[in-house]
């Protein structure tokens, strides 16, 4: 399969959203970070029958493709580009709050202790999938993710990534392509998250927006899987 890739700002559920009182982050809608239908072609083959598995697979080693450097200086760079994404698109958007609500995010620190809870690690891309999804999927439900079902989510994605077609997909990705990948799929999760609980409730449209944001990752249907 060609992978296609757009990296690009797009808005979940295509709602716009209105940012002029960012500060509380009253929007109507959460921004969802990707790349198209590249990204989801991607995502869904990475996934692919994840939550089938019985957990009695052989685990693949992590591959030089699974490993992702991810430091604070990328973390910075890309909250930047979000901003003057945001920016471009609405002049009337407050910069500082934009840039202020996405520090509050704390996107690298929640999947570091997120990864570690789960006894995963935020430098691979098979754990950071993994994570993302288990958190998805704990916002969903409101309770906490078995462990173990979580591991074995992360095994079965790395199996998936040792496949013919996916590894070829990944291989076609440079070093950054692969970090923004990633990053998009992290801060669409923390950008999310910050916004449920600064309302203080999930609210149904939170959560069509949660589960939107996991079939935009590969996973169909949040609700009926388990962890």
């Amino acid at each position: 399969m060609r992978l296609f890739i757009r990296f690009k700002l797009i808005l979940i559920l295509s709602v716009v959203i209105n940012l002029t009182a960012f500060a509380q982050y009253n929007a109507s809608a959460t921004l969802s970070l990707g790349m198209g239908h590249g990204y989801n072609a991607l995502s869904q083959s990475v996934m692919s029958n994840a939550f089938k598995n019985s957990g009695n697979n052989t685990i693949s080693k992590s591959s030089n493709a699974d490993y992702i450097y991810l430091g604070a200086s990328n973390y910075s760079r890309f909250e930047e580009k979000i901003a003057k994404s945001l920016m471009a698109g609405n002049k009337n958007n407050d910069q500082n709050k934009i840039r202020s609500f996405l520090s509050s995010t704390r996107t690298m620190y929640h999947f570091n202790t997120k990864s570690r809870t789960y006894g995963l690690k935020d430098t691979y891309l098979s754990d950071i999938l993994a994570t993302g999804i288990a958190w998805n999927w704990e916002m969903y439900h409101q309770t906490k993710a078995d462990n173990k079902k979580v591991i074995n989510l992360r095994n079965t994605i790395r199996n998936n990534m040792a496949k013919g077609p996916v590894k070829d997909q990944l291989a076609k990705l440079s070093e950054d392509q692969r970090r923004e990948w990633i990053l998009s799929f992290m801060y669409n999760h923390s950008m999310l998250a910050q916004t449920i609980k600064q309302s203080g409730k999930l609210s149904a449209t939170r959560k069509q927006q949660l589960a939107e944001m996991a079939k935009n990752a590969g996973v169909p249907n949040i609700a009926t899987v388990s962890l």
